[in-house]
């Protein structure tokens, strides 16, 4: 621009002498002639025209005039230029409008000193193209009211400016259609208006200048596609533009599409509201954004209609309000963040199906990587149906429902149910073969002292009821369980267990467990209990030479005995056809190594011992049964 300016310039001081010395001239047919003559006298090849025209009172116009600059030919259409008729003020001509009108400068503009014995009162550039140090510019028109240059420097002088511009083309981007309205001042400069097409959005806004940086207002970003390519852009562009863009007034994106990464948003509407860009996410005071989408795929999961309001505070981030469908269901969210906490008012899920995937593990957003406390105000879910059938055992829940409140699920970075009260209720429940329907949780916590006051599973035959208890804040994190089964089903244990055989039957239990779990030390001397069991209907199949054996047999009287860590199986006999077999053992938790689980199985003519603990089978034939039979 000040380049555009210093030739304009340039050409008034010719243009002056040379209208002062054919100011006779000027009505006359001999006005073009005689300044031609004059200025090729006066400065050969320095500035040439091919008409010059003169209008009442003080306004002359050159035709296609060429000026030689810095050895280089500026080829222009039109100059015009409006003298003051107080021609010398303070020392400056005085000019009232000068107009440059058409020039092309595709080598790029001359290095000229900006005159300083001029005062230009208006400044107009028309259509002009150029390119210079990799910028290139079509179709560029520029009106500048009292124009001031207060730097040697100075690209752009200060005033009231009015500029539109087909295009503007730098680093591989396009600005296309650009216009600008703006008061351009040392200090507190005023963006009145702005528009122009940026990668297929339409952007448009105004902005105010303060001490700390520029502020944008009312700024409308439309129909805005952000690829991996944009976001490339973008960070070419940004160290131009951040250490002057300090403040979001007001910011609309509209009926836009992202594409980035692991998330892709679908026509979304953003807002947002009075955001420092200099300041983390935890210094913001009094920020606001709200955002809606068709669609919004992130973490594998794809969120439809998402509508989001949240507000920024001091250290502190509130989600007024989230809602979304998700998985054939629906979601309401509403808390607030912290750096270190995370305070849920209400969760509400409803109708969630989640069919025959692996459930991932989600990505946390690195702002909450130092969360250390979470916890639920209220927390309700309705019909909830998950069915994993991608990894053995396969599990489904049907009909979950959960309803919680005042609860605290972390504290101080770990996890539990430190407070609160949680129930659970399912239509059916199943994992593997096993079963359940109409099955209930019910538990509370107070300060961390856990107790599961109901766990009751009806079974196709029997049930399982459990009640327990942990108080992990004591030192010692004392706990207990007690469980009584009827009818329960054997045969899912064998997807878990790693044991020579596989057993089927049904079970009574009754199991009651006590001990001390602050580490494992402690537990191995705490450990007290007793269990009794009974199994019915019961299958054992274990292969023996290529041969799969299965013997029916059911175990009436089965007694585990666990005092501080020392674990005792007497002897208890499983009863069949054709079977004769014990189980047994002993386990002492300080040298679990050496613990012993047995059964041992006399079939016919063979004995079977089966190390249990360490999932390991022996063969041996008893001779003299072969002899004798």
């Amino acid at each position: 621009m000040k380049k555009f300016v210093a030739l304009g310039i340039g050409c008034c001081t010719l243009l002056l002498m040379v209208m002062l010395l054919t100011v006779a001239l000027l009505h006359t047919r001999y006005l073009t002639p005689s300044a031609q003559w004059l200025t090729a006298r006066l400065w050969p090849e320095f500035f040439t025209f091919s008409q010059v025209e003169y209008h009442y009172p003080l306004h002359f116009r050159f035709s296609n005039p060429t000026i030689m600059l810095d050895k280089k030919t500026l080829p222009l259409q039109q100059l015009d230029i409006w003298l003051n008729p107080r021609f010398i003020k303070h020392g400056k001509w005085q000019v009232d409008s000068l107009l440059i009108d058409g020039g092309n400068f595709a080598s790029g503009l001359p290095d000229y000193p900006l005159p300083t014995q001029w005062e230009i009162a208006h400044l107009a550039l028309h259509n002009i193209d150029f390119a210079h140090h990799g910028l290139i510019a079509r179709g560029v028109n520029v009106q500048i009211h009292r124009p001031l240059w207060l730097e040697k420097e100075q690209w752009l002088p200060y005033g009231e400016i009015q500029l539109s511009a087909e295009q503007f083309y730098w680093q591989g981007e396009a600005i296309n259609s650009l216009l600008i309205d703006a008061n351009y001042q040392p200090q507190d400069s005023t963006l009145y208006g702005a528009s122009f097409e940026w990668n297929g959005a339409q952007i448009s806004g105004q902005a105010e200048q303060y001490s700390t940086g520029w502020s944008l207002i009312n700024t409308t970003i439309s129909q805005l596609n952000v690829t991996e390519k944009t976001v490339d852009s973008l960070h070419s562009w940004w160290p131009m533009i951040e250490p002057y863009l300090q403040h979001i007034n007001s910011l609309d994106v509209l009926q836009s599409h992202l594409s980035f990464h692991d998330i892709v948003m679908e026509n979304i509407s953003l807002s947002i509201e009075n955001v420092n860009l200099h300041y983390s996410v935890w210094q913001q005071e009094g920020a606001y954004l709200s955002l809606n989408a068709d669609k919004i795929e992130w973490q594998q999961l794809a969120w439809i209609e998402p509508a989001l309001q949240l507000t920024l505070a001091q250290q502190q981030a509130t989600i007024h309000s989230f809602n979304s469908q998700l998985l054939q269901g629906y979601v309401h969210f509403a808390g607030r963040f912290s750096p270190t906490h995370l305070n849920v008012d209400q969760l509400t899920l409803s109708g969630i199906k989640w069919l025959d995937e692996p459930v991932p593990t989600p990505t946390w957003p690195t702002i909450f990587n130092q969360i250390q406390g979470i916890t639920f105000n209220q927390l309700r879910a309705h019909n909830l149906q998950i069915i994993q059938l991608t990894t053995p055992p396969v599990w489904q829940l049907s009909g979950l429902n959960i309803e919680g409140h005042q609860l605290e699920v972390m504290k101080q970075g770990h996890w539990g149910l430190w407070n609160g009260q949680l129930n659970l209720s399912a239509n059916s429940a199943s994992v593997a073969d096993l079963i359940a329907t109409q099955g209930i949780i019910e538990m509370q916590s107070q300060q961390g002292d856990w107790q599961l006051k109901r766990a009751f599973f009806p079974l196709a035959q029997g049930y399982i009821d459990l009640v327990a208890g942990w108080n992990f804040t004591q030192p010692s994190a004392p706990w207990y369980i007690d469980l009584h089964t009827d009818s329960l089903p054997l045969k899912p244990l064998n997807a878990w267990l790693t044991l020579p055989f596989k057993v089927e039957g049904l079970a009574d239990i009754e199991l009651r467990l006590r001990g001390l779990t602050r580490d494992y030390a402690m537990l191995s001397h705490s450990l007290t209990g007793d269990m009794q069991a009974s199994l019915h209907s019961g299958l054992l199949s274990f292969q023996q030479h290529d041969t799969l054996t299965i013997q029916p047999f059911q175990l009436d009287d089965l007694r585990l005995q666990a005092d501080r860590g020392r674990i005792t199986l007497p002897e208890s006999t499983l009863q069949g056809p054709a079977l004769s077999a014990t189980l047994s053992g002993t386990l002492d938790l300080l040298t679990p190594q050496q613990g012993k689980l047995e059964l041992n199985l006399m079939q016919k003519c063979q004995h079977i011992l089966f190390d249990l603990w360490r999932n390991q089978q022996q063969n041996k034939v008893d001779h003299r049964c072969s002899i004798i039979q």
